[in-house]
């Protein structure tokens, strides 16, 4: 049976989605089919803390999903047994590179650990983003998503930093995330560095092509294959009903949809329910950015000097 050779391990809001899409379009590589499966932290997981909304976004049918041909591509689950895990890659064929990615495997202490004992010479692959700005992008998906009413960023991220409960699945972990510094430094202390490649969201989202290349390279695939950038995913809005968006996403109608709806029906429902509007969507402010600036920059620093790279940027932004 064919296992992944390669893990993609974050970080959220930082681009996986569509670099999910453009591996899987390289005829050389296969991807899982469900983008993320979590099965390498699940020992850092706790499923009884998660929270109804997200709770619901998991809920799936996996054996009979692992029982299909599984061309309905999912977005999350949570797998946590290994011969569950590989007939997600049942499907592959004579593919040079198969891999998957999970957001969850950047931010855990135990995750690189299990990758390097199910395959040692795995390469691992890391987009990281200003921490800033990811944390906020965050926060104006949750709105999207019906997973937040509040409309106050240093609020939120401070009350959900507070909660009792924490982890994946449990809080946001809005500030936690963004804390790049220890999740890169556990792989590179497991990993040779030349099993390593670390991407930049800023750099990507200037020049996806050229990055793809380089991810393409890193893979030992044909570099120059030229995937279809033109679909956007995951693209930033706000809802027009929050109120409503909260609610039908607070008691799972929105995963039910998503999981009984063909996909064609689903950009209707999206048209009437969110704005794309640039002018519609809340920007940062002043206050904010300084207050995260702080935050972060003793741990900003420590990265600096560990992967070499000057990220001074990221704090004038």
């Amino acid at each position: 049976m064919k296992k992944p050779n390669f893990f993609v391990v974050g970080t959220v809001k930082g681009g996986t989605t569509s670099l999910h899409q453009y591996l899987n379009q390289h005829p050389q590589i296969f991807m899982s089919p469900i983008k993320e499966t979590n099965f390498f932290s699940r020992f850092d997981i706790n499923e009884n803390d998660f929270s109804r909304d997200y709770a619901h976004d998991v809920n799936i049918d996996l054996k009979r999903y692992l029982l299909s041909d599984m061309k309905d591509p999912i977005h999350i689950a949570h797998i946590n047994n290994e011969s569950d895990y590989l007939k997600l890659f049942k499907n592959a064929t004579n593919q040079m590179a198969i891999g998957e990615i999970s957001n969850s495997y950047l931010l855990y202490k135990n995750a690189p650990i299990e990758i390097f004992k199910f395959d040692p010479k795995a390469k691992i692959i890391m987009m990281l983003r200003n921490p800033i700005k990811r944390a906020y992008s965050q926060f104006v998906m949750n709105h999207r998503l019906g997973k937040t009413l509040k409309n106050n960023f240093l609020e939120e991220i401070i009350e959900d930093d507070n909660k009792k409960v924490k982890g994946w699945g449990a809080n946001h972990q809005y500030l936690f995330v963004g804390n790049y510094y220890e999740q890169v430094k556990r792989y590179l202390e497991i990993f040779p560095k030349e099993q390593i490649k670390i991407l930049f969201y800023d750099d990507y989202q200037k020049n996806p092509n050229e990055v793809i290349n380089e991810v393409y390279t890193f893979l030992g695939v044909e570099s120059n294959f030229l995937p279809d950038f033109t679909k956007k995913l995951n693209e930033a809005g706000v809802p027009k009903f929050k109120k409503l968006n909260y609610f039908i996403n607070q008691f799972g109608i929105i995963s039910w949809a998503k999981r009984n709806f063909p996909r064609k029906l689903r950009e209707p429902f999206k048209k009437m329910m969110y704005s794309s509007k640039k002018e519609d969507i809340p920007t940062i402010t002043r206050e904010e950015k300084d207050w995260l600036n702080n935050y972060y920059k003793e741990d900003i620093s420590k990265l600096e000097k560990l992967i070499n790279k000057d990220l001074s940027n990221w704090l004038k932004e």
